[in-house]
């Protein structure tokens, strides 16, 4: 190799280590090709048979004074991912005037268009990475609004805390920074949660958890928290994050829940009690008046004219009624007592019921029939009072013909849908809905006799059993009523 052969292959190499240096160096690959151009030019200037271009995707570079026409070429792929993206090219007039050496010259060529490839690659990924911060930092502003964050380091000191989590604490960032974790904590937060706190974080679990913390006012708050243990490599750190939300509204509300519900409590006992004394003390006294009223027409039934002897009537029959509304006011303040639900055989329920009303059936020659009845989930006691009333009422509001009734039933996925269907005399659609309200009468006692609870009893222990109940009736057709029982035995649990 002579002197001017050794000069030029140094030229070569300085070149190319410029165009390196390049490669790292500038920013953008738009900026860094017109440069690769330049030196490109430098290394292959034989008499201006070599012009260098570079493509890439849509778009070429290429120096001012490239010609056209030039058909003739060497070329290196530029890769990214081992995708072919573009080309580095140097075209040339006639083949016959250049020097090409395929074992440096090509290498070199592949060289720049590697080093194009790097770039774009790192290009990309640069730009990837600034469209995910970009996602992050929207997603940060979002959910900042709403959750607090905060980082300690490995002293348990606070190093950052975001604006929502000043905003929750009532400190500011300034007070925060520096400081212990638990200065947020208030007195009561005890040692035993701070014991199962710290436990849990240290072996690198993640502890969740509500905690009541105070601001340096000395009001109180409630935070639902996550602590989450910064773990390098397979050992706690020492650092944490702590992710806050304000629970405090919530927890004021289940707070005042939990009061009414205790209330609802008391005042429910004082009901049952005060149903109790009605049922026993204000029945004694009334039997005491229907007794003696009786021992008065006894004793005295030959000196008392027709009128007096009305009058005794009427009192008896008020006692009567008035024993009868007490033991159904018993009956309808029990519905929500604590009574176990149990598996209850509709067909044997029925069955006695029936029994119980065996002389009213008799004497109205009625006609009950049944399909076949399930075994459901419910309270015995309440499903009698059911079946007793509904039954009772369609005996009860018949017409001159001889009551036909029929209990039907239905199922779908969730519920068992049960049907009592009479011949009575029906209801106007006006008061249908009326007819289930405590003490609602559509006739007078002297046409039917009653207190007006009965179908109140009924939607009671339906609503009881989670179910509806509802009627559909023609008046001098007839009714039917339906309620539902579900059937699986959690819902009323």
């Amino acid at each position: 190799m002579n002197a001017t052969e050794s000069q030029g292959k140094f030229v070569k190499f300085l070149h190319l280590y410029e165009i390196s240096r390049a490669t790292h160096n500038v920013q953008l690959v738009d900026e860094l090709c017109p440069i690769i151009i330049k030196k490109m030019s430098l290394i292959w200037n034989e008499n201006d048979h070599f012009f260098p271009f570079i493509e890439i995707h849509d778009k070429c570079y290429k120096p001012d004074n490239f010609p056209h026409p030039l058909t003739s070429k060497f070329s290196a792929p530029i890769l990214i991912d081992g995708k072919k993206c573009g080309q580095v090219c140097l075209f040339y007039k006639d083949i016959n005037l250049i020097k090409w050496s395929e074992n440096e010259d090509a290498i070199y060529l592949q060289n720049i268009a590697n080093d194009i490839g790097f770039r774009l690659q790192q290009e990309q990924a640069a730009d990837a990475q600034a469209l995910l911060l970009q996602d992050v930092r929207v997603i940060e502003k979002s959910v900042g609004q709403h959750i607090g964050v905060a980082i300690t380091d490995i002293r348990g000191k606070i190093k950052y805390a975001s604006k929502k989590f000043c905003s929750i604490s009532g400190y500011s960032a300034e007070e925060l920074l520096g400081q212990d974790y638990r200065i947020i904590h208030s007195a009561f937060y005890c040692e035993d949660s701070n014991k199962t706190l710290w436990d849990t974080i240290s072996n690198g679990r993640v502890w969740k958890g509500s905690l009541k913390n105070c601001t340096p006012e000395g009001f109180f708050y409630w935070v639902d928290a996550t602590i989450v243990p910064i773990v390098d490599a397979t050992q706690f750190s020492g650092e944490y994050i702590v992710i806050l939300t304000d629970a405090t509204t919530y927890k004021q509300s289940e707070e005042k829940m939990q009061a009414q519900i205790k209330e609802l409590v008391r005042s429910n006992s004082e009901l049952e009690q005060f149903a109790y004394v009605v049922t026993h003390d204000l029945q004694e006294p009334l039997r005491a008046i229907n007794g003696f009223v009786q021992m008065l027409k006894k004793y005295s039934d030959h000196q008392l004219d027709e009128r007096a002897n009305a009058l005794i009537s009427h009192v008896v029959s008020g006692t009567d009624r008035m024993q009868t509304l007490i033991a159904d006011l018993l009956t309808y303040a029990q519905i929500d007592g604590n009574q176990a639900l149990v598996e209850v055989d509709c067909e044997k329920l029925l069955k006695n019921v029936l029994t119980d009303l065996l002389v009213l059936i008799n004497e109205c020659n009625a006609v009950i029939t049944h399909d076949k009845l399930p075994i459901i989930k419910g309270t015995p006691f309440q499903l009698i009072q059911l079946f007793n009333n509904l039954i009772n009422n369609a005996l009860k509001f018949r017409r001159e013909q001889s009551p036909k009734i029929h209990i039907g039933i239905e199922e779908n996925r969730a519920e068992w849908i049960f049907s009592v269907t009479d011949n009575g005399i029906g209801i106007e659609e006006q008061y249908l809905e009326r007819i289930f309200k405590v003490f609602q009468r559509l006739h007078t006692r002297r046409e039917y006799v009653g207190t007006g609870i009965g179908l109140s009893i009924c939607k009671k222990v339906v609503e009881y059993h989670h179910g509806k109940i509802w009627i559909n009736s023609q008046l001098n057709v007839g009714s039917t009523v339906y309620f539902t029982i579900p059937k699986s035995i959690e819902v009323l649990l």
